[in-house]
């Protein structure tokens, strides 16, 4: 028999091997209330009587040295303690035997309460194909991502342009630069007539990019007003007309530059007295 002993109040409980391995030896003491592991303290005695004289002699040991508090007992059979008895010839080896048991079945069903704790199920793994598909669809997410704010992200991280620039060759997008016309400030602008030609003005400023980042050249709306200030003519510049040719691809308004306007304009049958300019990005 296997007998383990609370690490608590040292209560002792009689236990099978399959009730300790199916709830991996977690035990409930019925005397404390306290969990412990039944395989700490678990002991070994024979099935027979024996093993009850044993268990009871240890427990008159250590209970005459006062380890033992509050202990369950497991009363030995009763051959324990009286002298050996002589049996008639008639009597039969087994009837001694279930003699010799029954207080051993007697203590068995007076010993303590022993609660066994369910041990966690681990939880299930996920499957092979399951992490797989997790990963594409996060690479799919992370692809738009990528796309829809790549011109943000070539802004930023300017060594990322090369690459999406690329990956747009085959998709056949672009990667956009800055398009901020807050960003942009027009500086010490004047239109005046040309001498000796009627009928032309010419204008000239400065545009800014206060941008941390490269901003396109962007669209320039000339308004001219009379002497009401209501309009009298108005123009939208592109930027070839104020450049003077076609932009490159790649060329932009780099960080805190400035770039000069000088142009000259037709307007004839038109007596300006103001002119307004705005920037803006279509």
């Amino acid at each position: 028999m296997l007998i383990t002993t609370c690490a608590h109040c040292q209560a002792r409980f009689r236990v099978t091997p399959q009730q300790l391995n199916v709830k991996q030896g977690q035990v409930r003491c019925g005397r404390c209330n306290k969990v412990f592991s039944g395989f700490a303290a678990l002991e070994r005695f024979p099935d027979d009587d024996t093993g009850a004289r044993l268990l009871a002699a240890r427990e008159a040991e250590e209970r005459a040295r006062g380890e033992i508090h509050g202990t369950v007992e497991l009363p030995a059979p009763a051959a324990a303690a009286a002298p050996e008895i002589t049996l008639p010839p008639a009597a039969t080896a087994e009837e001694p035997r279930r003699e010799a048991d029954a207080p051993a079945r007697a203590a068995s069903t007076r010993r303590a309460e022993v609660v066994f704790l369910e041990a966690p199920e681990p939880p299930p793994r996920p499957s092979r194909w399951w992490s797989f598909g997790t990963f594409v669809l996060a690479v799919a997410l992370l692809g738009e991502l990528a796309y829809a704010y790549r011109g943000p992200l070539a802004q930023h991280y300017p060594a990322l342009r090369p690459a999406l620039e690329a990956a747009c060759a085959r998709l056949s997008c672009t990667v956009p630069y800055s398009r901020d016309h807050a960003l942009l400030k027009l500086e010490d602008s004047e239109l005046l007539e040309v001498p000796g030609r009627p009928g032309e003005i010419a204008l000239g400023a400065r545009i800014r990019n206060l941008a941390g980042v490269a901003q396109e050249y962007p669209h320039v709306e000339l308004t001219l007003t009379d002497i009401s200030g209501q309009a009298a003519a108005r123009r939208v510049l592109r930027p070839a007309d104020y450049v003077g040719r076609a932009l490159a691809p790649d060329e932009v308004l780099a960080p805190g530059v400035e770039l000069a306007l000088q142009l000259r304009l037709a307007s004839p049958n038109i007596r300006a007295t103001g002119y307004q300019l705005l920037l803006f990005y279509p």
